[in-house]
């Protein structure tokens, strides 16, 4: 134990593995891996991983002071003792060759008085600073030349020959500063070579510059958190020191203020910059266990010091007693504690950042213990197109890999898979169902295939959306639908029990867009589909929901497992009894299937039958109990509501339903809305909880309408998506998503992009000619009072294809293979035109770099056995500036 002992801890700068430890005694140590240590060797350990071994001590006695030299032609580190009597003594604690025969040099001032800091310069390796308590007659700062009077100097060598006397003399300090002062610290600072900045007097920071020894330039201002101070190590003009309970960062271009000031909670005992990472400065607060990290932000932006340096000149002088850690000026700072040591191990006594390892440091606790830590860097992290990449320090950046997205499914991992695969850009909309990975998704898919060909088939018509919904067919009689025919029927499988059935037209168009249809032929390949996938409570269901108690009965009785056999034995039991009856709703909350549920639940809201004499009653089953199983399939419950539920109470059903999906941001409520402008409602909510703006964009791209593509919602994700793509160079999913957009807003989903419809879009990009500066292809949609080129003479009108410009009628250029001029399609993009445009093989393409070009085939034919363009005399070797990658995908 060493408490209540003063204890340091210093890395050599230049022998990277070895510190020393001082305190009564001076201890050198290196540092290895414990696997390397060879056995029996008795070591510190100081992490984990590395120890310490003793290579040599000896004794402290008298020494007030130590700085370890970065002089590289020493073998071992050689030390600077700064002692009581103000004598500095050099020294290597372990006996080796010396090759500058500095080991043994003594420095000494003039009058004995305490030596309270040296310092070993880093650019000239020879020079040492020295600071010293008052002396009436003499100066505080000395600045020896290690090499004066050494082997080294040739001077010295020329003075011993010619008077040996002289030259064991007494060395002589190269500079002396502060005379009748006192100096507390002094260190070197590193943007200018022979620059010193030392604490004196109690109250003053002082720069001396020594680059002229005879015309000492010196600045200095007034703090009383002066001590300590420490210079940056990286050639930057910031300085620290500390006073009580503060720390301050100084400009040493402006001394006048401060730039920042740290409060902490208690006194300081050191501070000291990181040598390896900018604008990281690290404290230490007496009887701490933890070291305070100040990472300074944008400390060194040359138009912040500037401004600093101007904007000093209008601020008043410093009062002693202000408080100047009131005054921030320019940057800022980001604050944290780090625990280096255990609580265990006590307060930490000093530290010592290692010289050139990444945030590395050693402390050593007031117990004398040793602890290698690293601080681990302020983390940056960012978005990019290629995924999550964050700064960790050391000046690189770092990308998570794909199996790390995968592992957490993340949504920008999942749309690249999906992109890469052309999701959402088959030419039929089931295919996409297959691609999107998500049970709504592919169910959404399939809906709108169903919807459109219910639309194209002519079961919906008169609908103003091209994917129409449930609630978009069901009309209110007040907005001119009409009321729904009421059918009590039987069971035909139980005659005793009746319920009531509502038809009508729009009640049908609801029921096939659920996927049911009318009537048991309908229905009966939908309990088939639903049992050959494994859900035979499903499939019971739907059965007896079309009044087929028996095909329910016979399906639970396949089932493999034991309870849907009473389940069935509890069916094959149904009744008038009221005790029955009971009993069944009652337990159909205990069984697992929510189906099986709605199932029970439906036939015991089933009224008795009545004798044919006599006139039914009125009976109004409530059936909220099977339209509240939310755990049934949305276009299940929505059918049953169909069927049979009122006309009121159908269309106060739909919709509470729609608006709880919406309010949810459910895939499956499009069901109801379609696409629509509640639809894009629901599409938004869905992509702020899931992020998945891919399917948004690409459902509005393949199923809006002219008018909804208009909308800023569907053209914020057009944009997004796009930008996407772009990050991820998916350059032919880009291209097929702009197809589609066009072919949207062109008013059909097969439509050429503005190629027709009062609904086109204007071309943004377009084959200019030449001589007039005009497209070569009428603007889409534009009507003519007369016939395209009705002033041609008569066999250039029936051309199929246009060689010239259609405004000045000058030719259009010729193809770098056959000759020929190049055109398009002579009616292709007037008014009129079918929504196809000209083939592909006969379009305009050219190289971006020669710009020569010709037909797309006759290219596409020439690049397949050349590299070089097939215009005579040009070089360029057109077909490797850009090579294909992929084929492409089948565009609409």
């Amino acid at each position: 134990m060493m408490s209540g002992v003063k204890l340091d801890v210093l890395w050599s700068p230049i022998h990277h593995e070895k510190f020393i430890l001082w305190g009564p005694d001076i201890t050198l140590y290196e540092v290895s891996r414990i696997k390397e240590i060879e056995k029996k060797t008795t070591f510190t350990p100081i992490s984990p991983t590395r120890g310490a071994t003793v290579l040599a001590s000896q004794s402290a006695s008298g020494v007030r002071c130590v700085d370890i030299s970065a002089i590289p032609e020493q073998p071992e580190p050689l030390l600077a003792l700064g002692y009581a009597s103000g004598k500095v003594a050099l020294t290597t604690l372990k006996q080796t060759y010396d090759p500058l025969g500095l080991v043994g040099r003594e420095f000494t001032p003039r009058y004995p008085r305490l030596c309270n800091s040296v310092s070993w310069s880093h650019m000239e390796t020879n020079m040492l600073a020295v600071a010293m308590e008052k002396h009436r007659s003499d100066h505080c700062i000395l600045l020896w030349d290690v090499y004066r009077g050494s082997m080294l100097s040739d001077e010295a060598k020329a003075t011993e020959s010619a008077s040996p006397s002289v030259a064991a003399e007494t060395p002589r300090p190269l500079a002396e500063m502060g005379l009748s002062e006192t100096a507390h610290s002094v260190t070197w600072t590193n943007f200018s070579s022979r620059t010193l900045v030392a604490s004196m007097n109690l109250k003053y920071i002082k720069l001396f510059d020594l680059r002229d020894l005879s015309n000492k330039a010196v600045s200095m201002t007034t703090t009383r958190y002066c001590y300590g101070v420490v210079a940056e190590p990286w050639g930057g003009y910031q300085l620290a020191s500390r006073g009580e309970g503060v720390a301050c960062v100084w400009d040493a271009r402006a001394l006048q203020r401060p730039l920042l000031t740290l409060q902490h909670p208690r006194p300081l005992a050191q501070l000291h910059w990181c040598p390896t990472r900018r604008n990281l400065l690290v404290s230490l607060q007496r009887d701490s266990n933890t070291l305070r990290i100040h990472d300074i932000q944008q400390a060194n932006s040359d138009t912040k010091l500037n401004n600093v340096s101007d904007s000093v000149q209008s601020v008043p002088p410093v009062v002693e007693g202000e408080l100047e850690e009131q005054y921030s000026r320019g940057p800022s700072v980001l604050e944290r504690d780090v625990a280096v040591s255990a609580g265990a191990a006590g307060p930490l006594a000093a530290f010592s950042w290692h010289p050139a390892h990444e945030g590395r440091l050693l402390a050593v606790c007031a117990s004398g213990a040793l602890v290698d830590y690293t601080v681990c860097e302020r983390v940056t992290v960012s978005w990019g197109g290629g995924g999550l990449v964050w700064a960790g320090g050391g000046g690189q950046l770092r990308l998570l890999k794909d199996d790390f997205y995968a592992a957490v499914k993340d949504i920008s991992y999942v749309m690249k898979k999906r992109a890469q695969t052309d999701y959402g850009l088959k030419p039929d909309l089931w295919q996409n169902a297959d691609l999107a990975d998500d049970d709504s998704l592919s169910g959404l898919w399939h809906f709108l295939a169903l919807s459109k060909s219910l639309v194209e088939d002519g079961c919906i018509r008169n609908s103003p959306w091209k994917h129409p919904g449930v609630r978009t067919v069901l009309r209110s009689v007040g907005d001119g639908g009409y009321r729904s025919e009421i059918v009590p029927s039987l069971l035909p499988d139980l005659p005793n029990r009746r319920v009531t059935i509502y038809r009508s037209a729009e009640r049908t168009r609801g029921l096939q867009l659920c996927g049911w249809g009318w009537g048991w032929e309908n229905a009966l390949a939908g309990v088939e589909r639903a049992e050959a996938e494994g859900t035979p409570c499903r499939a019971a269901a739907l059965a007896a929901f079309q009044l087929r108690v028996r095909t329910a009965l016979d399906v639970l009785a396949r089932a493999q497992q034991p309870v849907l056999r009473v389940v069935a034995l509890a069916l094959a039991g149904l009744s008038d009894e009221r005790l029955w009856r009971e009993a069944l709703a009652g337990a159909a909350a205990a069984l697992p299937d929510p189906y099986l549920r709605a199932l029970l639940r439906f036939l015991a809201a089933s009224a008795p039958a009545h004798p044919h004499h006599h006139p039914p009653p009125a009976h109004h089953p409530d059936l909220a109990a099977v339209l509240n199983e939310t755990e049934m399939r949305l276009e299940d419950r929505v059918a049953f509501a169909c069927i049979f539920l009122p006309d009121a109470k159908l269309h106060e059903y739909i919709r509470q339903t729609c608006d709880t999906l919406l309010d949810q941001g459910d895939l499956s409520g499009i069901l109801l809305t379609g696409a629509s402008p509640e639809g894009i409602s629901l599409l938004q909510r869905w992509v702020e909880n899931t992020g998945d703006v891919q399917s948004a964009a690409l459902l509005a791209a393949r199923c809006a309408t002219p008018e909804l593509l208009r909308d800023p919602r569907v053209l914020n994700w057009l944009d997004s998506y796009r930008d996407i793509l772009d990050g991820w160079q998916l350059w032919w999913a880009r291209c097929a998503l702009d197809t589609w957009v066009m072919a949207g807003a062109g008013g059909g989903e097969w439509g050429a992009g503005g190629a027709g419809g009062a609904g086109a879009v204007p071309r943004h990009v377009c084959v200019a000619c030449t001589y007039c500066g005009k497209s070569v292809a009428a603007p889409p949609g534009h009507a003519r009072p007369r016939v395209a080129f009705a002033r041609l003479p008569p066999p250039a009108a029936k051309m199929k294809q246009i060689s010239s410009c259609p405004n000045c009628r000058k030719p259009l250029p010729r193809c770098g293979v056959c000759s020929l001029h190049v055109g398009t399609g002579a009616g292709a993009g007037g008014a009129g035109a079918p929504p196809a445009g000209a083939a592909f093989s006969s379009w305009f393409s050219w190289c971006v770099a020669c710009r020569h070009g010709g037909h797309a085939q006759h290219l596409i034919n020439w690049f397949k056995e050349h590299t070089e363009c097939p215009v005579s005399s040009c070089t360029c070797h057109c077909a490797t500036l850009d090579p294909p990658d992929r084929p492409a995908p089948l565009l609409p």
